[in-house]
């Protein structure tokens, strides 16, 4: 499969995902209370901790590997199951210390059910990352949707009958369960259930590496939350997760999805030619060009937007959502730092860079959290501009190719943006940035700065047009 049908599939698949899961936010936002979702917030918080050192990583070392035999496949599942069940093990303690760290029984319940989620998980592992490896897309893209349906429904509905925080725990549980069965009968290969503990010394060797690049980044988001939920309370650590989520799943639907078909392409290009910045820079300049307008948009258009989805109950997630927007908006101009660390071997860099921005990151946010939601929200802004400037360097002599090229390619997403936001922006100041600001004039302002980003675009011969006019002469 080529990488554009890849990258087809897998963002038909991730909006699908996206408006799945956002809409059943929506319902669930308006069923439950907010200090469900602080507790749903809490539990997640918990978990990523423990998970942080479960990272190994071991689908990019499969993907990465330039010959694989069943022997190695079968070292990489008794690695796999091994770490998840000290995973399971681990979650278990960390349900009955949650119950008198944070003196709620509730977080320890929610963390009972959900460490049933790594035993099915454990078995979906092998089929997954064969299929990533082979390139293989339309079938992960298949399972990404089935699992979204499948919390969203389970979530509703479960939601509905009154089970509240628990409903996000059973949901999680039965989706790996349908999809770990679905990628097994997609690509079922039982020969190499068996274990094996030969040769893991160097799958060991890079987990660790793993562990230092995601894990750190990992620790330092969720132990603000804690942090967060135990000055101000569950109920505002569940607004700052409502607000925080939705930069989260647009980042990981946009960026994210594509992120793992590129990470394939580079890996081939740099083994062939020595070099993958062309690749590179075209995929930045495609994500800025789409997601800068929508980020920034969405913090222009906060205020009415988190009245319009959530109701009134939910108002104070809106600054916010404007200010993590922001964060996001510059996390992405320094995209696949980690796959470009590793193509490059200088990991160990890597975890130095992250070490500097987990302690600044968290002290700021840990000091915000001491004063009010929307300074701890702030101090993401300031964490993320850190962070640009931790990487700017390193990201432009590892990625290579023509020099000031990402420059130019920071200055045409700016560019590109302000076109598109500017109608929504005019109206935001118009009305004072009112909750109340009429939906028609937001579709209004939205639909101008669409038709002056398309404009653009075409006058630009962005990428970003060049793909469309593509696709538009294919169907055809």
């Amino acid at each position: 499969m080529s990488v554009r049908v890849s990258l087809a599939w897998t963002y038909v698949a991730q909006a699908t995902s996206f408006l799945l899961t956002f809409s059943s936010t929506i319902v669930v936002a308006r069923i439950v209370s907010p200090r469900d979702f602080g507790i749903f917030a809490m539990a997640a918080a918990v978990t990523t901790v423990i998970n942080v050192l479960m990272q190994f990583g071991l689908a990019k070392y499969l993907m990465r590997e330039a010959e694989l035999t069943r022997e190695t496949l079968r070292s990489l599942f008794t690695v796999n199951v091994l770490m998840s069940l000290v995973y399971v093990v681990s979650i278990l303690i960390g349900a009955v210390a949650a119950q008198h760290l944070f003196g709620s029984r509730e977080v320890g319940n929610f963390l009972f059910v959900f460490a049933l989620f790594p035993l099915f998980a454990m078995m979906e592992f092998i089929p997954a990352a064969l299929c990533a490896r082979e390139m293989r897309f339309g079938i992960i893209a298949i399972m990404s949707v089935v699992r979204s349906a499948m919390i969203a429904l389970v979530t509703i509905i479960l939601a509905w009958l009154g089970f509240a925080y628990m409903s996000f725990a059973w949901a999680q549980v039965l989706s790996w369960v349908v999809t770990s069965i679905c990628f097994n009968i997609a690509l079922w290969r039982p020969d190499v259930w068996r274990l094996r503990f030969t040769g893991i010394r160097s799958i060991v060797h890079f987990g660790t590496q793993m562990i230092g690049i995601s894990g750190i980044a990992q620790i330092n988001t969720r132990l603000g939350e804690m942090t967060l939920g135990s000055l101000l309370g569950l109920g505002q650590l569940g607004l700052y997760s409502r607000a925080a989520s939705l930069p989260a799943t647009l980042y990981s639907n946009v960026f994210g999805a594509g992120s793992n078909v590129l990470f394939s392409r580079m890996s081939i290009e740099l083994r062939e030619t020595g070099s993958f910045d062309r690749t590179y820079l075209r995929f930045m300049r495609l994500l800025l060009g789409l997601l800068w307008p929508m980020m920034i948009g969405l913090a222009v258009l906060a205020q009415p937007i988190i009245a319009i989805l959530y109701g009134a109950k939910w108002q104070a997630a809106a600054t916010p959502l404007s200010l993590l927007m922001i964060a996001s908006a510059i996390s992405v101009a320094i995209g696949m730092t980690a796959e470009i660390f590793i193509l490059s071997h200088r990991t160990r860099e890597q975890v130095r860079i992250e070490t500097f921005r987990a302690i600044f990151g968290y002290a700021a946010f840990a000091a915000g959290a001491m004063v009010s939601l929307t300074i701890a929200a702030a101090a993401k802004v300031a964490e993320a501009l850190f962070a640009f400037l931790l990487y700017r360097k390193p990201m432009r002599e590892l990625v290579g190719g023509e020099r000031g090229a990402l420059r130019r390619a920071y200055g045409e997403g700016l560019l590109v943006t302000l076109v598109a936001v500017g109608p929504a922006l005019l109206l935001m100041l118009w009305s004072g940035f009112s909750p109340a600001t009429p939906i028609g004039l937001i579709a209004a302002a939205i639909g101008a700065g669409v038709a002056a980003w398309a404009f653009l675009l075409v006058w630009l011969q962005h990428p970003l047009f060049q793909e469309a006019a593509r696709a538009y002469r294919l169907a055809r």
